[in-house]
């Protein structure tokens, strides 16, 4: 999985891209607290792909617990229709998920 962040504002975007490892989820975690904590944070998952339905729902709990757990104020954009059935079935209620970038930029 690739990362790519940019600041708007008192906002960071991060544009995930590529495939979830979800072997490599907890230290994707730790780097959003190290790095996030205290701040507005839209993660955008249009590029992102996932081999498997289990890993994906472990990818939406650490953003819930981010979410939830932390001082972080996280927003979801540009699911696409496979995240989008995936985090249906999610018992991720904390996160507000947008169709765009700058629909979760204009909610904060």
């Amino acid at each position: 999985m690739e990362v790519k962040l940019v600041l708007d504002g008192d906002i960071t975007v991060v544009s995930l891209s590529g495939r979830i490892e979800i072997e490599k989820a907890q230290s994707f975690k730790k780097a959003c607290l190290q790095n996030f904590s205290d701040r507005k944070v839209v993660f955008c998952m249009k590029n992102l792909h996932f081999v498997g339905s289990s890993g994906i729902q472990s990818f939406f709990g650490i953003l819930n617990d981010l979410n939830a757990g932390s001082r972080m104020n996280v927003k979801i954009a540009g699911l696409t229709p496979d995240f989008q059935r995936l985090f249906s079935f999610s018992e991720c209620a904390s996160l507000e998920v947008h169709e765009s970038i700058e629909g979760a930029l204009q909610s904060f």
